[in-house]
């Protein structure tokens, strides 16, 4: 099986609606003037030791590709986060080791302003207890300042501007998850606990159920220069804390562009720009609509608009290996420019920077 199809099955799993190949050129030519059209590929760098064949994708933020392994660990000697740079150069491991820990697994990466490493996971403590954490490193790599979570496990985490690490989880107890609680919250590592937003309750829907449930792995968040970012992947919302006001707002996301597609991951460039890829699956017939899409909150209009980026719509027949250039993945920012996964190499290492340019 070649690395297109293996990435097809792979990414292909939700259950997704019509949209003919007609709609593609309308939306091609609305793009155009709202959001924009990518531009030809900028630059290519390989990443053959932490993309593929690894079962675990690597986290993209602020520059940096991020790659942990999925097994716990039981030595604080033993590297367990392997960081690298925009141009493919390993430049530093990372010792994530809480206090007092026996063992730990670590669940996600990112990147802090200077490059060091964030990492959040759970430990088994020396005394038999469990909590979960949220780690910083030096530049060294070593652990530096740890956040003892308790119950809130993280799915997601990014630093803010001011150093504060914002985490979108759920809490668990006794492994039952815990109803009246917030689900995003905002973190020092001096001071602990700062903020908490969005009641579990109201990100609940029903999928694939009878009732109301809620999952955070499927929901990226993003720290901006002066917002987080978060996609509700139950609820489809787009929403956003400005972090100097700490006002939320949040906006239900028009999906009719994409007909029911939930995003991989979530990019915000430095001049604030919102972005997102789709995948469709057409009802009907065997079709996949592959897509990078700009996401348009306006304060006062409750609902965002998505606006797919011309020149990146793909309508492909299911089995059929797509067109080289076609988007599979958005990995994040780098400034303005985009770092995306596309259908260019057999082995699937290689990353891939484009602009999108505006008239």
């Amino acid at each position: 099986m070649s690395f297109p199809e293996k990435i097809l099955n792979a990414l292909l799993g939700a259950t997704l609606a019509f949209c003919l190949p007609a709609c593609v050129s309308a939306q091609e030519s609305a793009a155009a003037a709202d959001a924009g059209k990518i531009s030809q590929t900028l630059r290519t760098v390989a990443y053959p030791e932490i993309i593929y064949p690894h079962e675990i994708l690597p986290d993209w933020d602020r520059g940096y590709f991020l790659h942990h392994d999925i097994e716990e660990h039981f030595s604080p000697d033993t590297p367990n986060v392997t960081m690298w740079d925009a141009n493919g150069k390993h430049v530093r491991d990372g010792l994530i080791w809480p206090p007092d820990a026996a063992s730990l697994r670590i669940r996600r990466t990112a990147a802090t302003r200077e490059g060091a490493i964030l990492a959040t996971g759970w430990a088994i403590l020396q005394d038999g207890s469990v909590t979960n954490f949220i780690a910083k490193t030096d530049l060294a790599g070593h652990t530096a300042q740890v956040i003892k979570t308790d119950s809130f496990a993280t799915a997601h985490l990014c630093e803010a501007e001011d150093g504060s690490v914002w985490a979108f989880g759920e809490e668990v107890k006794d492994g039952e998850a815990q109803k009246e609680s917030d689900v995003l919250h905002q973190y020092s590592f001096e001071k602990g606990l700062l903020h908490s937003y969005l009641p579990r309750r109201s990100v609940e829907a029903i999928v694939r159920s009878k009732i109301p449930w809620f999952e955070p792995s499927g929901s990226p968040v993003r720290c901006g220069k002066d917002k987080v970012s978060v996609y509700l992947s139950f609820t489809d919302e787009y929403t956003e804390v400005d972090t100097s006001s700490f006002e939320l707002k949040r906006w239900k996301l028009d999906m009719t562009a994409v007909r029911q597609g939930e995003p991989h991951d979530l990019a915000v460039t430095e001049d604030g720009r919102v972005y997102a890829t789709f995948n469709d699956k057409a009802t009907g017939k065997s079709e996949i609509i592959w897509g990078l899409y700009q996401i348009k909150a306006e304060t006062g209009n409750p609902i965002a608009r998505l606006l797919p980026v011309a020149g990146t719509i793909e309508v492909v027949e299911r089995g059929k290996v797509p067109p080289p250039g076609t988007i599979f993945w958005l990995w994040g920012a780098d400034g303005n420019q985009l770092v995306l996964w596309r259908a260019d190499e057999p082995d699937g290492s290689l990353v891939s920077w484009v602009d999108v340019t505006h008239n």
